[in-house]
């Protein structure tokens, strides 16, 4: 564990690196869990895994304050669609996230970013684009929803032209699979470029997530010495 722009964060560094990747973990989780995933990606990215700053009892940790006991009623009532929530503290989440990735552009200028998220984390790398706080060359959403999207709406002409994945389980009990097909047409109205994975599998990151994220982190490589 290193420390980035004022947050915690889990870095798998290479030598000379082709792209750089932020994914934010999902709530309950920490910086760490993601770590072993950096060596499914490309050996030229450079994943750097930022901690949340709000702690839970458990030892986890969320982007934004999350009343338990209304989640678990929520999720006793099956797969949710967040699209109509407005959760406090996006704000802040959005800002610890830019600063992260203004730090690694600083340290790293003119490599490609990608950003993205598991769950609550893809849900705030989709806000942080929306809301222009960072300008990535690539976005991951994984197992994610739409939140506030009254406010989402407007701002959808930042996503034009953007290369976007998105992987969803098809029998998803905490995020609905049918949130995530309404997270798709939104994207694709907006113009992003959607490379769509729907999975035999629940709320999870299972081996063929990894592997289409690969392939898309490859093809935002910047181009070697050699080439």
């Amino acid at each position: 564990m290193t420390t980035i722009a004022g947050s915690t964060v889990s870095c798998a560094r290479v030598p000379q690196p082709r792209l750089l990747v932020v994914l934010l973990h999902g709530y309950g989780m920490q910086a760490g869990d993601l770590l072993p995933f950096a060596s499914v990606l490309p050996p030229e990215a450079a994943c750097c895994f930022p901690q949340a700053a709000i702690p839970l009892d458990d030892g986890g940790w969320t982007w934004w304050p999350v009343d338990r006991r209304l989640r678990e009623a929520s999720l006793r009532a099956g797969p949710r669609d967040l699209h109509d929530t407005h959760p406090p503290g996006r704000e802040a989440a959005r800002a610890q996230v830019a600063a992260v990735c203004r730090e690694l552009r600083a340290r790293h200028p003119g490599l490609p970013l990608l950003l993205g998220g598991f769950s609550q984390g893809g849900m705030l790398a989709c806000e942080t684009v929306l809301h222009g706080d960072c300008e990535p060359q690539g976005l991951a959403l994984l197992s994610a929803s739409r939140i506030a999207f009254d406010e989402w709406q407007p701002l959808g002409h930042r996503l034009r032209g953007l290369p976007v994945l998105q992987a969803h389980g098809e029998s998803d009990g905490n995020v609905s699979h049918a949130a995530a097909v309404a997270l798709r047409g939104f994207l694709e109205a907006a113009g992003a470029q959607v490379d769509w994975l729907s999975f035999d599998g629940g709320h999870g990151l299972p081996l063929p997530v990894w592997r289409r994220m690969k392939r898309f982190a490859q093809a935002l490589l910047a181009p070697s010495a050699g080439d």
